[in-house]
């Protein structure tokens, strides 16, 4: 009698089913208390900078906050700009993140400045990290 076949279905069906129960699932934006959360921050970026809200993205998962912003003018600023522009996105949304429960475990925020265009043309200029120091702020880091 030949088993093989099913044998493998078997374990490949096993191994599919603990893939799936390992580890915490990270929770998704759109779900609540994400997005509530998440618009928080982007209303705290747009309101801080000034930034047309169609052109700032928020994105998160346990342990980073993402945000991306499309300025063209940002995006061909120097590098003191862009940083000291970053610096004043990541103070807004440190505003924010001690008032919501899911962003407690966040440890980095990345700002990307993007140069906007068209689907095409869009590309990122820019990506600065900050990483939560000992005092909880989020400090510029430097690879």
């Amino acid at each position: 009698m030949y088993r093989a076949p099913i044998h493998r279905l078997l374990v490949l069906t096993t191994l599919v089913v603990a893939l799936e129960a390992c580890g915490p699932r990270a929770p998704s934006a759109s779900s609540s208390p994400w997005s509530g959360a998440l618009e928080q921050i982007r209303s705290a970026v747009v309101a801080a900078g000034g930034y047309s809200p169609e052109r700032v993205e928020v994105t998160a998962s346990p342990t980073l906050l993402r945000i991306a912003i499309g300025d063209a003018s940002l995006a061909q600023a120097d590098q003191l700009a862009r940083e000291n522009a970053a610096g004043a996105i990541v103070s807004a949304a440190e505003t924010v993140l001690p008032q919501q429960e899911v962003f407690r475990s966040i440890q980095v925020i990345s700002v990307a400045i993007m140069h906007p265009g068209t689907a095409a043309e869009t590309h990122t200029e820019d990506v600065l990290e900050f990483r939560k120091g000992p005092s909880k702020r989020f400090a510029h880091h430097i690879t």
